[in-house]
C-alpha cells in the first residue's frame, strides 16, 4: 500500500472517530441536567477523547498525503454523522439531506479519480 493510500485510510478512520465523538456530544448534551456536572457526563468525556484521537490520526494522515487530496476526504465525516444520526438517534433524513450526501460522495469520488 502506498503512502497516499495509507493517508486516505487514516483520514477515513479519523472521520469515524470524529463522527462517533459528535454522536457522543449529542447524547451527552441530551443528558445534561442541573444535578449532573460535566465531569460525570461520560458521553461528553468520551466524545472529547474520540475527537482528540481523530485529530491525532488526521495529523498523521497529513504527514503522508497531499492536503488537497486528504482533507476533502475528511468531508465524509458529514456522511457518517448523518447515517449515525439516522440509525442511532432516529433522526429523519430529508430528500435534501440525501442529495447533500450524494454530492459529497460524488465530489470525493471525483477528487480520487482526478489524482490518478
Amino acid at each position: 500500500m502506498s503512502l497516499k493510500h495509507t493517508a486516505i485510510l487514516l483520514v477515513v478512520f479519523s472521520t469515524l472517530f470524529s463522527s462517533f465523538g459528535q454522536l457522543l456530544y449529542k447524547l451527552g448534551v441530551d443528558k445534561l441536567e442541573f444535578n449532573i456536572t460535566l465531569l460525570t457526563n461520560y458521553f461528553l468525556i468520551l466524545g472529547i477523547l474520540l475527537y482528540i484521537i481523530a485529530g491525532v490520526i488526521l495529523i498523521i494522515a497529513l504527514k503522508f498525503g497531499e492536503l488537497s487530496t486528504v482533507y476533502p476526504v475528511y468531508a465524509t465525516n458529514y456522511i457518517w454523522v448523518s447515517l449515525l444520526s439516522l440509525y442511532i438517534l432516529k433522526e429523519f433524513m430529508t430528500y435534501f439531506k440525501w442529495i447533500g450526501i450524494a454530492s459529497i460522495v460524488i465530489g470525493v469520488g471525483l477528487l480520487g479519480v482526478s489524482k490518478k
